[in-house]
This record gives C-alpha cells, structure tokens and sequence, in this order.
C-alpha cells in the first residue's frame, strides 16, 4: 500500500476537530492495508505535520505502527519538508523502529530488500531535498536507477514536485531526471493524486489523507482522498485507488452573500457523517449583523469559517493552471508586471533557502530602492 503526505498533528483552520480527522483518515488507511493483508506499506512523506510533532499525533502513530506490526506489516518511509527538522536532529520516525517502521534516505539514497518466501522487492527511497540542492538530487535519482538495475520488482520513494506536472520554478526535478528501472515510482509532497506512466514504470502522487489547505477543496470534490494498492504479480504493474470515507466534506462557496446561503440551502438538505466545514467568499457589502443571524441557523449542521469579504466583484480568486510559468502567475496576481517581476526575484530568494530573515528583509529594501 502506498500512502503518503498523512500530516498527523495538523489543525487545519485553528478548528479542533479537524485536528482528530486527519487521525481518522489516517487509521482508516492503514485499517485499509490490513484488511487488504497487503505485504508492506510505503509512506512517501510528512507522516506528521511538525518536525515535533505532539503527544497526541505520536500517540496515533505508534499505535498504528503497533497495529501493522502485530499483522506482519512492515512500513518503509521517507522524510518530508515537514518531518525534516529544522536544526540538526533526528526525525520522530526513529521512534518507532521497534514497531516495524524504517526509514529511509535522510541523506541521500538509500535502499533495502523485503523479502516473503522467494520473492523480493527492492525498495529504495530519497527524503525530501529542498531547490537549491537540484543537482544532488538528480544524482540521488541517478543512483538509484542503476542500484535498482538488477532486481525484478522495486519500489522507489520520494518526496518532491516534478515538472512539467508543476511548474518548474517550483519543482526540484523534471521528468526526464525520474530514475528509470523502478516497477512503481511512489511519490508524495503533492496533495492531489496522479497517476503516470513512464516506461515500465507506474508513477503515482498518492495525494494527502486530508484536506490541508482551501485550494484542494476542488480536488477533494472531484476525486476524493485515498490510498494506493499495488499489484506487481502480473506483467503490467497495478493499482487500486481506495477512496477514504472519514474525510470531512468541504465546500468552498463564492458569491453575494444571497447566493452563498442559497448555496448552504442546497447543503442542508443533504446527510454527512460528520459536519462539513464551509469557507465563504462574499461578494460586495453584506450586512454584518444579518449575515451573522444567517448564517447562525446553520451552525447545527455545518462549520462554518469567518466568511472572507471580497467587495469588489472584480477581486475573484485565481486558480492557476499547473502549465502556467510562474512569472505569469505573478503578473496576474499583482495585475503589473513591474510587480509580478519583483515579487517573483524576492519569491526566489526565499526558496532558496541559503538567505536568513534580515538578509532578505535588506534585499528587498533595496530591490525597492531600485523600483
């Protein structure tokens, strides 16, 4: 089973509840490995949302690492961005070693064999590796696509935005540099699901358990959120997308303030297991008070975020396309490309991740010197 990006420990929105949603969509999902009896779990990335995570958060993580153990389960995982802690320290993962977990790749490449019977797979995995080490990262790939050369079945993971799937001033890799050889290319860090295939190789983002942010309230509507299963007994590797069912239903309604509640009706007259979380965008310049008394006749069935006020109509949210350059994104953003272009050279200062706050803060007191 592949899962990835399960972000233990988030509180989306400051809401308490969706703290405990990403523990149920995380237990399901193993729930899902064990009932499938699959052979072994890979986790390709920010198992928790935190370098530290909480109690809580490792509490749930131990115990379904106690669970999988008990069922012959084992997990091999990488780090993501946010298991990568911060100063130089070890990732909690070590915690749970003794259960069956192994990690894999903190350094660069690294790799191991599973074994059931006669059978084998070679698994290998790179944590996470931030844009300024592009080039490290690409012989990490390199590497791994001549140490997996030999062995029938592999799995490899890691954790990274690849272009052209994503821009590439925000991917650390492209297509091309993907190592080769490999039956089932496991990748996490991009919250949507992708399925691609490259050569003999079956290339997968598995997509979060959970909804982290707004922008993938669309995502969640069209597809869902869910776990891999892989099948490499045959010739052609595959895969079985299982939809979770405990993920919190999210909508994202845009409009006058009319049309929004009218929108809630349409919601109100529908079942959920649980109570769905509602972000609003209102158009114009609703009355306060009565938006408020609105909007409190749905609290029994629905939570509902402070609502965003866009008075001008103009103000839409822009939703970019995955082809677009960054520099277009900017431009459009800031509707100058005067603008666009300085943000975009502060942008890249900050991802390279090499410049400290007051340094930046001085760069861009004279990047605005100089506009």
């Amino acid at each position: 089973m592949h899962i990835s990006d399960t972000h233990l420990g988030s509180v989306q929105y400051g809401i308490p509840e969706r703290e405990l949603d990403f523990y149920d969509a995380f237990r399901e999902g193993i729930q899902i490995g064990i009932d499938r009896d699959v052979d072994f779990v890979v986790h390709s990335g920010d198992l928790f949302d935190s370098a530290r995570p909480s109690n809580r958060a490792l509490r749930v993580a131990e115990e379904s690492m106690i669970l999988l153990q008990k069922n012959n389960i084992p997990v091999f995982s990488i780090a993501g961005d946010h298991d990568r802690p911060k100063v130089r320290d070890n990732p909690s993962h070590l915690l749970f070693d003794l259960f069956g977990l192994k990690i894999l790749g903190l350094e660069g490449f690294e790799s191991t064999i599973f074994r059931k019977g006669n059978e084998e797979v070679f698994i290998g995995g790179v944590s996470n590796m931030k844009l300024f080490k592009r080039e490290q990262l690409k012989n990490e790939y390199d590497r791994a696509s001549r140490e997996a050369s030999e062995h029938k079945i592999s799995v490899f993971m890691s954790h990274q935005a690849i272009s052209p799937l994503f821009p590439p001033e925000s991917s650390e890799a492209r297509e091309e540099d993907l190592p080769v050889n490999y039956t089932y290319l496991a990748f996490g860090h991009i919250h949507q699901f992708i399925k691609k295939k490259f050569g003999r190789s079956l290339f997968c983002y598995a997509g979060s358990t959970e909804v982290k942010s707004t922008n993938e309230i669309s995502g969640l509507t069209r597809q869902g959120k869910g776990v891999n299963i892989i099948d490499t007994d045959g010739d052609e590797t595959e895969m079985e997308r299982v939809i979770l069912k405990s993920v919190r239903v999210q909508r994202d309604l845009t409009g006058t303030l009319d049309e929004c509640l009218e929108k809630l009706d349409e919601l109100n007259n529908q079942e959920f297991e649980k109570k769905p979380v509602i972000t609003m965008h209102i158009h114009g310049k609703p009355n306060v008070k009565y938006m408020r008394e609105k909007l409190g006749e749905y609290r029994e069935k629905f939570i509902i975020r402070q609502p965003i006020i866009e008075e001008n109509a103009e103000a839409v949210e822009m939703s970019p396309s995955f082809e677009e350059s960054i520099e277009s994104i900017f431009t459009k953003y800031f509707g100058d490309e005067k603008k666009g272009n300085m943000a975009l050279s502060i942008y890249n200062l900050i991802k390279e991740g090499k410049h400290s706050d007051e340094d930046i803060l001085k760069i861009c007191e004279e990047i605005l010197n100089d506009h």
